[in-house]
């Protein structure tokens, strides 16, 4: 009975084919035998086999796909998690379109990789090992050493075609990959630029582009189907001439038609796992292809880092003293800061003016360690912020970027992102100080109202009004203007200095300013040019000297 039930457990799909010639053998023994118990027996096995062959199927499937699921899920999470720990500078040489490509694209094919190739991975070097046994115990049952040996020469020669073809499908896969950041990158540079797009009318230009990069992944994905396609066929090829040979050789040895498709069904079930294991071996070449790109994210060096528990000083309340002493950086070969050296005590607003490129935003970035410099030492409280842990030093400062990023979330979390869990009446008191509650309060659904992606919908002042309410609700001793009033017109510019002073009394601000209206209330100005400060003082004394501070006055034509 064993005989019968057991190839319905094993066979695949294609074999299922052959179960009615089997089982009308089956019946005929049975009922030559006349044993109706038997039948019966063979009668409830089947249906039992079948369940549970199944039962097998269903739950193989499901594992499998559940495991690479899984990875998908912790790919993904780790490589964003990692992304978020490095530094500014990584993002200057990488297109966020790529990197998000990678995070999708990339990481979806490794969880291909694994869903459709592991059973096999597992499952089709077993069999082959249990073709090739059985080759070798037939061959030994007729005699026929030779045959069996022409089989354990020619699968190995299989392996020639899945290699070549193998390194091909890599290096494909990494261009059709890479090509397909590309595409990402264009389709987020579009859809973040729709101003600039219609005004300068680039769609005929951007849809051109995006033809062509669409054609090339076309192009490159055909190159690897065209190499994963050839596998089957080559193998057949090898495995015919095998087959050939081995007839030949059985047939001029005297071995009658019965005896060699004994031995030629081993040789063939031989063949068979070989080229599944080619087409697995396709899978695996484009996931570790999209795992390299992925692994490039998880390999870059984090040049900003926590330090270790031993390495972390303790401190009590945070006043908000601020020191570089002798702070060199550079962005790769371009030297940004030069020996740079500046303090600033607890309260005092000092703003940092000079031209463009001359450091300031780079100054203040080193607060928050956003870069750490390659020389030098920066410190609050007299402490090297390197031996702050992260979370502490970030929790003590606050900023407000010359452009806000507001996500899409309704008003009341992107004000609340200054400081989670508090509570709606303290979200609003925030607003009322960065004069945004009156706005926010006139939109059909007030602080419910859902904000599009970026803060579409509201405009540039509302949507650094909100950033200030952040900044307020947040209450952070150390705080940063970068250019806090640019995008307000004249009358929100007054009402919102207004709040700015109150915001800015008994903490330590740093303001960086184009608009020379906006750092009168300055207790100091820093002057930068070149990367060095070439001046530090008041408004008044700054103005009635020569230099940077005074051409870049006259220039403003506020003098």
């Amino acid at each position: 009975m064993v005989k019968y039930v057991f190839p319905l457990l094993f066979q695949d799909e294609k074999g299922m084919s052959q179960i009615p010639s089997w089982l009308m053998d089956a019946l005929q023994n049975l009922s030559q035998g006349s044993l109706m118990t038997m039948t019966l027996i063979v009668c409830v096995m089947i249906p039992l086999i079948f369940s549970i062959r199944g039962l097998s199927g269903y739950l193989n499937t499901y594992l499998i796909n559940k495991s690479g699921f899984l990875v998908l899920e912790r790919v993904r999470s780790s490589a964003f998690e990692k992304l978020q720990r490095l530094p500014m500078s990584y993002y200057h040489g990488n297109r966020s379109g790529d990197l998000l490509s990678r995070l999708t694209f990339d990481a979806e094919v490794i969880r291909n990789a694994i869903a459709q190739g592991s059973n096999d991975l597992i499952k089709q070097p077993a069999t082959l090992i249990a073709a090739l046994s059985y080759l070798v115990s037939e061959a030994l049952k007729q005699d026929s050493m030779a045959i069996a040996m022409i089989g354990l020469f020619t699968v190995p020669l299989c392996v020639l075609p899945i290699s070549r073809a193998g390194k091909k499908i890599g290096k494909r896969s990494r261009a059709v990959q890479a090509q397909m950041g590309d595409t990402a990158s264009t389709i987020n540079e579009t859809l973040q630029s729709p101003l600039e797009v219609r005004v300068y009318q680039l769609e005929k230009k951007q849809e051109t582009i995006y033809s062509q990069q669409v054609r090339e992944v076309l192009r490159l994905m055909m190159k690897v189907v065209k190499y994963k396609s050839m596998i089957s066929p080559a193998i057949e090829v090898v495995a015919s001439v095998g087959f050939a040979f081995a007839l030949f050789l059985g047939v001029q040895r005297g071995m009658s038609l019965e005896q060699f498709m004994a031995v030629g069904m081993a040789l063939y079930m031989a063949y068979e796992p070989v080229k599944k294991l080619g087409a697995v071996n396709a899978l695996l070449r484009q996931g570790g292809a999209a795992a390299e790109r992925l692994e490039m994210i998880m390999q870059a060096e984090e040049s900003v880092s926590e330090p270790a528990a031993q390495d972390i000083q303790k401190r009590g309340a945070v006043r908000g003293d601020l020191e570089w002493s002798q702070v060199q950086f550079a962005y790769e070969e371009e030297q940004v800061l030069q020996d740079v050296s500046l303090q600033i005590k607890q309260g005092e607003m000092v703003a940092l003016v000079g031209p463009s490129g001359s450091g300031k935003t780079t100054m203040v970035h080193l607060l928050p360690r956003l870069f750490d410099p390659q020389h030098g030492v920066v410190k609050i409280d007299g402490c090297d912020l390197r031996h702050w842990s992260l979370r502490d030093l970030r929790r003590n400062i606050a900023v407000v970027p010359q452009m806000p990023m507001l996500f899409q979330s309704n008003i009341w979390e992107n004000i609340r992102v200054g400081r989670e869990g508090a509570s709606d009446e303290e979200v609003m008191v925030a607003a009322q100080k960065a004069h945004a509650h009156d706005f926010i309060s006139r939109l059909p659904e007030g602080y419910d109202t859902v904000l599009g992606e970026r803060g579409t919908g509201l405009s540039g002042g509302q949507r650094q009004r909100i950033a200030m309410a952040r900044a307020f609700l947040k209450d952070a001793p150390i705080l940063i203007l970068d250019e806090a009033t640019s995008a307000l017109d004249a009358e929100s510019e007054a009402a919102v200095t207004e709040s700015l002073q109150t915001l800015c009394q008994n903490r330590t601000t740093l303001l960086i300013a184009h608009r020379f209206s906006s750092i009168r209330m300055a207790h100091r100005i820093v002057v930068l040019e070149q990367g060095k400060i070439v001046a530090d003082g008041t408004f008044d004394e700054l103005k009635s000297q020569p230099g940077t501070f005074r051409k870049l006055l006259e220039a403003s034509g506020e003098a």
